[in-house]
């Protein structure tokens, strides 16, 4: 399935009422996925929570911005910089210290929810897979229920990003279970 295949479903399973879908894409074309499918999002006139497990936001926002995209109402939970001693100065960016506080994070989408001006909002997740080098199975599992059902009853369009060659058939069932649709290979 390509890019633009994936971003037609993306903004199909928004239309038709979702709000929770796994988006798996191959580890060769994740980056550049990840970063079209939000580019393509806020051209909808999305506003957008951007976590990051894979990458420092930094490189994130560059990467949007060299694909024209309008960040205006486009913000970060970036799990990666504060470990790595990466910039942490960007205003629209929460940082976290470690991706082992998984509250955390529900804390700062909560927090970032209020910035923005979008009534329609997506959550994407980059991705699941990050966290798994950093949590148990049973830790991740549970935190993405708590995740996804948070998001769900709020509403909000919530993509877990997963790379494909990285996802095992254990979690790919516990996305499968969790989600109203399954996109990408």
């Amino acid at each position: 399935m390509s890019i633009a295949d994936i971003a037609k479903s993306v903004i199909k399973s928004i239309n038709d009422g979702d709000t929770l879908a796994t988006v798996t894409l191959p580890a060769s074309n994740f980056h550049e996925g990840t970063v079209k499918l939000a580019t393509v999002l806020l051209g909808k006139k999305l506003g957008g929570i951007y976590i990051t497990t894979s990458r420092p936001s930094s490189h994130i926002i560059t990467e949007l911005e060299e694909a024209k995209a309008n960040l205006s109402d486009l913000y970060f939970v970036d799990l990666v910089s504060m470990t790595v001693g990466g910039n942490t100065d960007d205003a629209r960016t929460l940082f976290i210290e470690s991706p082992t506080m998984l509250e955390s994070i529900l804390l700062n989408i909560t927090l970032l929810e209020r910035r923005l001006k979008s009534k329609r909002i997506f959550v994407i997740f980059d991705s699941i897979n990050g966290l798994s080098i950093y949590s148990t199975p049973m830790v991740l599992k549970e935190f993405i229920n708590v995740l996804g059902n948070s998001m769900r009853i709020k509403s909000i369009y919530t993509m877990l990003m997963t790379v494909e060659e990285q996802t095992d058939d254990d979690l790919a069932a516990a996305l499968e279970l969790l989600s109203d649709t399954m996109i990408g290979t």
